[in-house]
């Protein structure tokens, strides 16, 4: 099999003027692709970036695209980072993996690095010769990822994807779900997390052109709908609660759309199973890289819903607490082995020794390397696998893996907090965290201290301040009677004062069914991070703001939202209703 830069360089050089990356109105086809590639592997062989982490401090876009392909050229460990996260999350996340290499916008350090060399993303020089000679040979063993999981211990792991498992999936992916050149595909993954790895490589390693969706369109919405009809998007990848948030629309082009990350449930899903058109159920955690296992047509109403079949090269062997085989009729702990494997967490040797073992292969009698998933699964007549739950407090809301050690410990590092609990609410729609506090912490003062240091997703909906917490006769937490404990951070029904401007107090109302009063908390009201997420993307595109999630989420308020409508400039003669 060819090394994954020789991959991406023989479709390159096959079909040159072809269109790689659509990004607005502008348009880079393979060929300036692999320049811009070229150039930026040649000033980051320059810094010493072989075989050092390089963070990618840049927004999604061609130039994002162009600096993981420079990354890679140059043997550099690319690691992602969502420019939305906190700039103390960021800050932490690259002392953790002690980078002090960044390409960024403008060539400038960002601020949550200051000492880091920069290099500029674009526009990028193309010189003859290049500083530093041409980029070294690059080993199949290379890192060419970092990204980021939810630690157990309270800090983000870093996961080693090297280029051999990167090149397994550039070969795998695209062919068990038939995506071939001429295919339009999305970009709609934040850069942190590992599916967007599917768009790009379904699109370069096949030939195909990957459109980057603007802002309002990366989330559940009207906007997401208008860009897949717009760009006839053929192929994408996203989570079952964000498509089911999204209206669906007639799209003749979209032939394809690869669901993972948690659950699927067919029947919200229904507007979307058109004649023509395949949904398919991936499954795969980071440390497998991006895709293990791939069911490809689901059908309406399925029940069970697989997961899939292994990839080509993929071992997934079902085992019981005590790493044997189970029966197929029963559930067992998923563990993975074979292609696309990942290395570890770089800096963190316990924790990999406990999430990467070396078993017997049941069919072989031979040692191999597998991944503990922590996930329940049971293998169905057809071969396919189906999930069945987890084996630990791992939580999943809308794909994204959470970890309740992370939220917790990033509690209690606020003065006043002595022990936390993370958890979903009994519908599993919204995070709720349950604080032991003194009197002096509120429950908007936490919200402000998480939104400051975790990703958006990671922020509670629901926050209780307790002066004690109930715990077992061994004195720990009793999770089981917080579960049945009522958050009491809610909104009041009969409060008086300033309600949203419409079309927004609609939105309101129709995302937490009740009417936006100005003390409400959106998440007390109702609401949840994917409706969050829908409304903002309504506000953004009707009133021209920019309101991030993460700034939302640090003050979910009627009061910010109307702040935010009514800012001198943005909507002259705004109309605002009042009670009464």
């Amino acid at each position: 099999m060819s090394t994954l830069t020789d991959l991406l360089a023989t479709v390159a050089d096959r079909a040159p003027d072809t269109p790689a990356v659509r990004d607005g109105h502008t348009t880079v086809t393979y060929h300036r692709l692999h320049e811009r590639s070229e150039a930026l592997a040649r000033a980051l062989t320059a810094a010493g970036a072989a075989g050092a982490p390089v963070l990618l401090a840049l927004p999604p876009g061609a130039a994002w695209v162009s600096a993981l392909l420079g990354c890679w050229r140059a043997a550099a460990a690319a690691v992602p980072l969502s420019p939305t996260h906190p700039p103390a999350r960021l800050a932490r996340l690259a002392e953790g993996v002690r980078a002090t290499i960044a390409i960024t916008p403008g060539g400038r350090p960002p601020d949550w690095a200051p000492a880091v060399t920069a290099i500029g993303a674009e526009p990028v020089p193309v010189p003859d010769a290049g500083p530093g000679g041409p980029p070294p040979a690059v080993a199949d063993t290379a890192t060419g990822c970092l990204f980021h999981t939810s630690g157990t211990t309270g800090i983000p792991k870093p996961v080693i994807v090297s280029h051999r498992a990167l090149a397994d999936r550039a070969h795998g992916m695209p062919n068990v779900a038939g995506i071939t050149s001429g295919e339009r595909i999305a970009q709609l993954t934040s850069p942190a997390f590992d599916a967007i790895l599917w768009e790009v490589l379904c699109a370069l390693a096949t030939g195909a052109t990957l459109h980057i969706a603007p802002p309002e369109a990366r989330v559940p919405g009207p906007a997401l709908t208008r860009f897949l009809a717009q760009e006839r998007i053929t192929a994408l990848t996203c989570t079952p609660s964000q498509l089911a948030a999204t209206p669906a629309a007639p799209m003749p082009d979209l032939r394809l759309v690869v669901l993972g990350g948690e659950a699927l449930h067919p029947a919200p899903l229904a507007a979307w199973f058109t004649p023509g058109r395949r949904l398919a159920n991936a499954y795969g955690p980071t440390e497998t890289t991006v895709e293990a296992l791939f069911a490809p047509d689901i059908q309406p109403g399925q029940e069970p819903v697989p997961i899939g079949r292994p990839l080509p090269g993929v071992h997934a062997l079902v085992l019981d607490a005590d790493r044997r085989p189970v029966p197929d009729s029963e559930a067992g702990e998923l563990h993975l082995a074979g292609t696309g494997l990942t290395g570890g967490y770089l800096h963190r040797p316990q924790e990999s020794a406990a999430a990467y073992l070396t078993l017997t292969h049941p069919d072989t009698g031979r040692p191999v390397r597998a991944y503990r998933t922590g996930d329940l699964v049971r293998r169905l007549p057809d071969g396919q696998y189906t999930f069945c739950g987890r084996t630990d407090a791992q939580l999943n809301l809308h794909g994204v893996r959470l970890e309740p050690d992370e939220i917790e410990a990033c509690a209690t590092r606020l003065a006043g907090v002595r022990a936390a609990a993370a958890q979903l609410d009994p519908a599993g729609e919204r995070l709720v965290l349950f604080a032991e506090t003194t009197h002096q912490v509120t429950p908007e003062a936490l919200r402000r201290h998480l939104a400051a240091h975790l990703p958006p997703a990671a922020v509670p909906a629901l926050i209780t301040c307790r002066p004690a917490l109930p715990r077992t006769a061994t004195g720990k937490l009793d999770r089981r009677a917080l579960a049945t404990g009522a958050p009491t951070e809610r909104a009041d029904p009969k409060k008086s004062g300033t309600v949203l401007p419409e079309p927004l107090a609609s939105w309101w109302h129709e995302a937490c069914g009740t009417p936006a009063h100005q003390e409400d908390s959106f998440y007390a009201a109702g609401g949840d991070s994917l409706r969050a997420l829908h409304l903002l993307a309504r506000l953004n595109e009707h009133y021209d703001t920019n309101l991030s999630i993460g700034d939302f989420t640090a003050d979910p308020t009627a009061t910010h939202l109307l702040r935010t409508v009514t800012e001198p400039g943005r909507i002259p003669n705004a109309v605002v209703k009042r009670d009464g």
